[in-house]
């Protein structure tokens, strides 16, 4: 006589819950990864519009001060439609110690605009230059 025995039955392959489970897993592996990919993307894209703005502002700030020198004033301008500049010459505050030269020490900061998407940003860039003074 042959007794049936419903526990010895042997299980092949996976249920239906496993395997929704096991792709559930792996979906929120491949979206964890695809964020950090665009957000490396969207870094390395800012990073290049940040670092051509400033590579525009020292080639700006470097005609400004071939053409007019440190003399004090201002010029604007811009390198396409994304890139706007402004330059500012102004005497920096001085605590004597160029008063008996013959130099003066001047301030030029330039200020550029530019856009990042739909942003609009912003770079300052300043340096100190020397200039003689002029005579009376």
């Amino acid at each position: 006589m042959k007794t049936q025995n419903s526990k010895l039955k042997t299980q092949n392959g996976f249920t239906l819950l496993e395997v929704v489970v096991a792709m559930s897993i792996v979906a929120l592996g491949v979206v964890t990864l695809f964020e950090i990919f665009s957000l490396g993307l969207r870094l390395g894209a800012r990073s290049f519009e940040r670092t051509e703005a400033t590579a525009y502002g020292r080639e700006a700030i470097d005609e400004f001060l071939i053409r007019r020198g440190a003399s004090e004033g201002g010029e604007s301008g811009s390198f396409g439609e994304r890139y706007r500049w402004r330059i500012q010459v102004k005497a920096f505050p001085e605590d004597g110690q160029f008063s008996s030269t013959g130099w003066d020490l001047k301030e030029v900061t330039l200020q550029m605009q530019y856009r990042e998407g739909a942003r609009e940003k912003e770079l300052e860039l300043r340096t100190l230059r020397l200039a003689k003074k002029k005579s009376p």
